[in-house]
């Protein structure tokens, strides 16, 4: 699939995304919005994301890689695990545990338990954080043989697009089931299953 086609699925994905989301009602308690709104942020870094490659702006759009990842496993922890207190402190942004505690956290709860955050960070984060702070992963790709401008592989590019679109689909599942909507959430798995195919 060339880069076009890439957009144009993920433009796809979005707009179905947003169609099955949009005027969902969720509670109003204090958890239940700081988890939406992480998850909505993911939802936003994932649209971002596709524009920045579409306008062929991709060192700004590896940049949000981490964002998005952090926004979503940020949005599950305050849903799930965060206690009264720590969500005190999450608002006075005092909260005092490391990405990998949050992963961790979350990795009890049953439908998280099979490690794949966990592995994705290890797979994943020393990278992201290269090309959110600049790095040297960033760097290297704005260097051809004779200039300085972004030089990505379409396999990189394509790496990035499924990742964000995977992230978006995962955020928008966790909404659903912040507002309750079990049939609409086994709608969104059967969905991710036929994106995972493609």
């Amino acid at each position: 699939m060339n880069k076009e086609e890439m957009i144009k699925n993920s433009e796809a994905l979005i707009q179905w995304l947003d169609q099955k989301i949009d005027g969902l009602n969720v509670p109003s308690d204090e958890r239940t919005r700081l988890a939406g709104a992480c998850l909505d942020m993911a939802l936003e870094h994932q649209k971002a994301m596709v524009l920045l490659v579409a306008k062929k702006l991709f060192g700004s759009a590896f940049a949000l890689a981490r964002l998005i990842f952090e926004a979503y496993v940020r949005g599950v922890w305050l849903q799930l695990c965060a206690s009264e207190q720590e969500i005190q402190n999450f608002k006075n942004d005092k909260l005092e545990k490391n990405f990998s505690t949050l992963i961790r956290e979350i990795e009890i709860c049953e439908g998280f338990n099979n490690g794949i955050l966990s592995e994705a960070k290890k797979a994943n984060y020393a990278a992201m954080n290269s090309f959110t702070h600049s790095g040297y992963l960033q760097a290297v790709r704005r260097n051809t043989e004779n200039t300085i401008e972004p030089n990505y592989t379409e396999e990189e590019l394509t790496e990035l697009v499924n990742m964000e679109n995977a992230i978006g689909m995962l955020s928008a599942l966790q909404i659903t089931l912040l507002a309750g909507e079990n049939a609409l959430a086994i709608e969104m798995l059967e969905k991710s299953k036929i994106i995972s195919r493609m």
